[in-house]
């Protein structure tokens, strides 16, 4: 059970706010071409937005799709996340909101809200303009405010949020992800808040409205699925019936 009011609500952002898949693809190709000096069509993941989707989702983190998938060493892995950035930042491929997520957005506009990404906080901060939605988010943590080898599903972004929000102590935040790897990173921020003797929890909504894992369960299951973005904000409704708001 939740151990107190709704405090925030944190959000991923990748394929949870926007549909970045098709960039996302574009830069791993010019990444991985880059560092191993071989055409991204000799990689299968690589070949197709569907081939380069089903892996992603299957796969724990970006170092382990890099590494297992693309057979980088450890120093070539360290060398293409240092690009990820660079190339993120300079990519024309289009991106696109969820549909009806900018409304929920929106309508949860009373609760402080942040995002906290694998993908660079300028190019984030670039999307929430073009949807007029910079006021709404308070925090945004990208890949440059969290040292390498403490991303997701470390905790130390969401925790970071829960700290800045002063949710910590008697209080519940809201995680909302597409990939297993969020759901991981909420459990993880759980355990670590429970070694500390703190009162707060995290409870994970899954996005299952854009480019999640359907096909099988999550390693760790989320708390909720949402199946649209409109039962994002049932499921904080639901829970405002019974868990004060703030």
């Amino acid at each position: 059970m939740a151990t107190g009011p709704i405090r925030a609500v944190v959000w991923d952002f990748d394929n949870t706010l926007v549909d970045t898949r098709a960039r996302n693809l574009s830069v791993t190709r010019r990444i991985i071409e880059s560092v191993t000096r071989r055409s991204p069509d000799e990689f299968a993941p690589l070949r197709s937005l569907a081939a380069y989707d089903a892996v992603i989702h299957h796969t724990q983190n970006w170092q382990t799709l890099y590494r297992v998938e693309f057979g980088l060493e450890p120093e070539q892995v360290e060398e293409a996340g240092g690009l990820w950035t660079r190339f993120q930042l300079t990519d024309p491929t289009p991106t696109h909101w969820f549909t009806g997520i900018v409304e929920v957005v929106r309508a949860l506009e009373h609760l402080p809200q942040a995002i906290v990404s694998m993908n660079t906080r300028d190019n984030i901060r670039d999307r929430l303009r073009a949807a007029d939605l910079v006021g709404a988010f308070e925090l945004v943590i990208g890949c440059e405010e969290v040292q390498y080898h403490r991303q997701k599903p470390a905790p130390d972004g969401l925790l970071h949020c829960m700290e800045e929000f002063e949710a910590v102590e008697a209080a519940t935040v809201v995680y909302v992800g597409d990939h297993p790897v969020d759901a991981e990173c909420a459990a993880n921020a759980n355990a670590l808040l429970s070694e500390r003797g703190a009162t707060a929890r995290v409870l994970a909504i899954g996005a299952m409205y854009g480019t999640a894992v359907r096909d099988g369960p999550w390693p760790i299951a989320p708390d909720y699925m949402a199946e649209t973005p409109a039962d994002v904000l049932a499921v904080i409704d639901s829970l405002a019936g019974t868990i004060e708001l703030v």
